[in-house]
């Protein structure tokens, strides 16, 4: 078992140490668990830009001491890899990728969060948006997320069809177009794709992608990795048992994890 999305509790809206997520998941029998809470708002002139959504870049070097800690003391028992996840801000990467080239991460998360100036989350975004212009609407999405990819700054494309969360409509939206566009961009970066669970803490319920998604992600040839996205640690490796099963029935044989940025595939348990 292995779970690569983990928060805790400097984010501001997760709870539980790091200690906590490390030993929930020893208690689960996880083999590799990531470390990977948010990254600071490297882009913003303040500390601490947003406090209930990431921590304040005078914490993350604390935040990684602590991780690479916890990575010395337990090794032998469970694999710790020392992670983050980062926003994407079209043009203001540069920060993130100055400030992320100065510590030894193992693999770096690239999310979407804010989308064409809301939270993905936020379910005002949808008042002013009719029926018929749902399918760009999330064709803009999955291009957002291929745009992210292309940077070459990410290891794993975190929760890519996220936008659904908290309007499930947008499920059964179809954009095939920009979806293979998106897929194609994350396996030509050399990124994998995450399979994450915490769509079952949202409206939409179920996984990112979903299962639809992830056949074509097979079909064309995109890697991928485990993620609960826990935010408590009670969720580290959440239904992992049923993930397996559904990829396995696609034709899905492994995962990839990553040591100081080196993919590596380990199969299924």
């Amino acid at each position: 078992m292995i779970d690569l999305h983990t928060q805790h509790e400097r984010c501001g809206h997760a709870t539980g140490s790091l200690r906590d997520y490390v030993t929930a998941a020893m208690d689960k029998g996880v083999r590799v668990l990531g470390l990977s809470d948010h990254t600071p708002m490297f882009a913003a002139e303040e500390d601490h830009a947003l406090p209930r959504v990431a921590m304040p870049k005078s914490e993350f070097p604390a935040y990684i001491s602590e991780a690479l800690a916890l990575k010395e003391e337990f090794a032998g028992a469970i694999e710790i890899l020392v992670s983050t996840e980062a926003d994407f801000l079209p043009g203001r990467t540069e920060p993130y990728a100055r400030e992320l080239s100065r510590y030894p991460l193992d693999y770096v998360i690239g999310s979407v969060h804010m989308f064409e100036g809301k939270d993905i989350f936020d379910v005002t975004r949808w008042e002013a948006v009719t029926e018929d212009e749902l399918p760009a609407v999330k064709a803009r999405f999955f291009r957002s997320v291929a745009e992210c990819a292309r940077t070459g700054l990410f290891h794993v494309m975190g929760h890519v069809d996220a936008l659904k969360g908290n309007f499930p409509r947008l499920a059964a939206v179809p954009a095939p177009a920009a979806a293979d566009e998106m897929l194609v961009a994350i396996r030509d970066s050399g990124a994998v794709l995450e399979i994450n669970t915490s769509g079952s803490t949202k409206m939409c319920g179920g996984w990112y992608p979903e299962p639809e998604l992830l056949e074509r992600a097979h079909h064309f040839g995109v890697p991928i990795t485990f993620a609960s996205d826990a935010h408590v640690p009670e969720r580290v490796c959440d239904q992992y048992p049923e993930v397996v099963k559904v990829l396995d029935g696609i034709g899905f044989r492994g995962w990839t994890v990553f040591r100081r940025g080196e993919a590596r595939t380990v199969p299924f348990a």
